[in-house]
């Protein structure tokens, strides 16, 4: 058995390293606590916020929603997208929370391609949110198209109950619903 497969579904791509799970949360769908489940359910695993590579700047931050912050979310998502294939490499099957993913999966398809890592891209709606991603996409610039999986990567309502949520994603993940083309 592959050591990434213990605990949870195989997310690296069978390859014997681990992979990476961006979760999407554009309107405050609960990533906050449906991250934390998933990665309590793969193992070995890594948690990551996008928000915290955001405040690892000390000097010269500019609030991430003002047009002159553009270099620094660039820079910021960067550095997630390689601290999270840096451990995908390392074996370790790595969440990774977002607010707003679309925009970072330029930064996130660079480093999957550079390591041969796997990645999954997953979209948690609030409740009442349309199923249709075509929202998203007109909302997001960058975001993928149905081309790109996204159809397939609407996870539902993720506030309602985070443990089913949790539970679909895992399930997704295991099928190979939300994996990401490059």
């Amino acid at each position: 058995m592959n050591r990434t497969t213990v605990g949870g579904p195989e997310i690296g791509g069978g390859r014997g390293a681990g992979g990476v799970v961006v979760l999407a949360d554009p309107a405050g769908a609960g990533s906050g606590t449906v991250a934390p489940l998933l990665a309590d359910a793969l193992h070995p695993s890594v948690h990551l916020r996008a928000d915290d590579f955001q405040r690892a700047v000390r000097q010269g931050f500019v609030p991430a929603h003002l047009p002159e912050a553009r270099r620094q979310n660039a820079t910021a998502l960067a550095a997630a997208a390689q601290a999270a294939f840096a451990f995908a490499t390392g074996g370790y099957q790595v969440v990774v929370e977002a607010a707003v993913a679309p925009s970072a999966l330029d930064a996130f398809r660079r480093e999957s391609r550079a390591t041969g890592a796997a990645l999954h891209y997953v979209v948690l709606r609030a409740p009442g949110e349309p199923a249709d991603l075509g929202a998203l996409e007109r909302h997001a610039v960058g975001a993928p198209t149905a081309a790109d999986g996204a159809a397939a990567a609407d996870a539902g309502a993720g506030a309602a109950d985070p443990a089913s949520t949790a539970a679909t994603v895992l399930t997704g993940l295991a099928r190979g619903t939300f994996l990401l083309g490059w």
